[in-house]
């Protein structure tokens, strides 16, 4: 096969007779290089065309993509959709179709500049989404990117030297033992009351909790054992997986939380036999009144009702002079935070805070309650002495050798 280097505009390209397979006739054929722009200088065309031509004799020769941006990605997200869960694509989904598309679809995937990007992330998304969301952009765009570059469409993978921008760490607020306390006794008599227990006492997670199962919890043994998580689907909600291995684990009860359970079994049994066959026993230890899993965003607007109306009687006893446990707004995700700061507040080791909650590694326990830790130090020196030494009087008491 011969090849010979042609002008078209101020580019210049490599020219070769191929065979089409479907007709077999002879057709001309431009080709670009490896980059798919062409090339600026004859030099350049001429220095590639006996690698470009060794590799169509040999076949494996691939011409780069001259698909847009916006065809690359959606074929990616199509792919994707059968290896994550389907509330992981449906976020996916969500950053690609509103977030990446409309901005650089129609760019040539094969001509996206790192420029490009780096205007995306710091210009144009900066300010209308968190960073956190920017930086999972970032990522599904490298991993898009990657896969072209794998199977031979693109040369190289621009996102890989794109800097991201810059943001504070989100921060979480808790409540200390006596606002908990608070809270808990608030909700008493709440129709989910059994859900912030469990979220508060054991730090699981809401899909874990949602999703938990009575075959699964051992009131004699005073553990739970954390199996599936009740997540979102294609459509609505369904039950998965964990969100990792590390997410399936036994978490131990506190006395009093096996009495709550107890007390919502029994609950619960009365509800079913009051019921009878029209009663849709699913087996949770969360259920509507009917027995079928609760729709979790159900629970977090009584979540949020539960809030307000705590508030509402504070303010209306301190109105009477009453002394009152203020009680700061937190999210429902709050109270898997309040449970794993009040252990260490309290002298849990980190190692046993990363079981209960669930975490991949002591590394995230440790990078998420960084701030709990120091506060454990004046307690830990104390306990070993004087000094590093362990010794128990101070060196001011001593004499100074003659």
């Amino acid at each position: 096969m011969r090849g010979h280097v042609a002008a078209k505009g101020n580019k210049y390209y490599i020219v070769v007779d191929i065979k089409d397979e479907t007709t077999g006739k002879r057709k001309r054929k431009w080709l670009t290089g490896s980059d798919g722009k062409g090339f600026d200088r004859k030099r350049d065309a001429e220095r590639e065309m006996p690698l470009i031509l060794t590799k169509l004799n040999d076949g494996t020769f691939k011409e780069t993509s001259t698909d847009s941006f916006d065809i690359l990605m959606s074929k990616w997200l199509e792919d994707k959709k059968s290896a994550v869960r389907p509330g992981t694509w449906k976020s996916y989904a969500w950053l690609v179709n509103t977030h990446i598309i409309p901005h650089l679809g129609k760019v040539k995937a094969a001509r996206l500049e790192p420029q490009q990007l780096h205007t995306l992330y710091h210009k144009t998304l900066k300010g209308v989404i968190s960073i956190s969301s920017i930086k999972k952009l970032h990522v599904l765009i490298l991993d898009a990117l990657n896969r072209a570059v794998t199977w031979g469409d693109l040369p190289r993978n621009v996102a890989s030297t794109v800097e991201l921008p810059k943001g504070t760490k989100t921060k979480f607020e808790v409540w200390n033992e006596e606002q908990l306390g608070r809270f808990l006794d608030a909700a008493a008599n709440d129709q989910f009351f059994i859900v912030y227990e469990l979220a508060a006492s054991t730090g699981m997670r809401q899909s874990e909790i949602m999703a938990l199962r009575w075959v699964d919890v051992d009131l004699e043994g005073k553990k739970i054992a954390v199996r599936q998580a009740y997540t979102k689907a294609e459509r609505g909600h369904d039950f998965d997986d964990t969100k990792s291995a590390a997410s399936e684990r036994s978490v131990s009860l506190f006395p009093d939380t096996v009495a709550h359970l107890k007390r919502h079994r029994e609950v619960q049994v009365a509800r079913k036999r009051e019921n009878g066959e029209s009663y849709k026993d699913s087996g949770l230890v969360v259920q509507t009144m009917i027995g079928t899993p609760v729709n979790p965003r159900n629970m977090m607007r009584n979540w949020y009702a539960l809030h307000e109306r705590i508030q509402k009687e504070q303010e209306e006893a301190a109105n009477r002079g009453k002394a009152i446990v203020p009680l700061p707004r937190i999210r429902f995700h709050d109270l898997r935070h309040t449970h794993a700061t009040i252990l260490l507040k309290k002298g849990a080791h980190p190692k046993i805070v990363q079981e209960r909650l669930g975490h991949s590694s002591i590394t995230v326990t440790l990078d998420t309650y960084s701030h709990v830790l120091p506060n454990m130090q004046e307690s830990v020196l104390e306990g070993i002495g004087m000094s590093i030494t362990g010794r128990q009087e101070t060196i001011a008491n001593k004499k100074a050798p003659l």
